[in-house]
């Protein structure tokens, strides 16, 4: 149940979605302003990345999956993503259009589509992880070895608490 400081914190939270307001309330708790901080950066970091790289972290994902395992069910790209079925549904149809996969029926079972790259496919997904890997070099360029390495275990303990 939310308190009125939680109500307060959550309506500047709302602000800064929807009126672009660049602070939220100073009476929020730490904790508060960190989870909508990260929550904002999530959003942030995915727009910068489509932006640079010309595609979504998920297709560039998905693309990468068929590339390791080169053909798999929809079913498998979901389970292996964490993706609902609609959203693979719709990231393949995109991919299809731009005809960067193809599609075949199981040889034993017609239920089953198969998704593998195309040839155009691959090139494309080569090109997109090397504007991916110049996105990561800019995103991280001031930060250590040291500060990553303490970021990366300050997210794995959030993490542990979620699960």
């Amino acid at each position: 149940m939310l308190n009125m400081l939680g109500i307060k914190c959550l309506i500047y939270q709302l602000m800064y979605q929807v009126m672009g307001v660049t602070r939220i309330e100073q009476s929020c708790t730490d904790r508060e302003r960190l989870f909508y901080r990260l929550h904002v950066l999530i959003k942030e970091m995915d727009q910068a990345f489509t932006s640079a790289v010309s595609t979504s972290c998920t297709k560039l994902e998905m693309m990468g999956c068929l590339h390791q395992r080169a053909e798999l069910s929809q079913l498998e790209l979901q389970r292996l993503l964490g993706l609902d079925a609609a959203a693979v549904t719709r990231h393949l149809k995109q991919l299809k259009q731009q005809q960067l996969i193809a599609c075949r029926k199981h040889d034993q079972d017609k239920r089953i589509s198969l998704v593998s790259l195309t040839d155009k496919g691959e090139a494309e997904l080569m090109e997109l992880t090397a504007k991916r890997k110049q996105f990561l070099e800019q995103l991280t360029a001031d930060l250590s070895d040291a500060d990553i390495a303490v970021l990366h275990a300050f997210i794995e303990r959030i993490s542990r608490n979620i699960r």
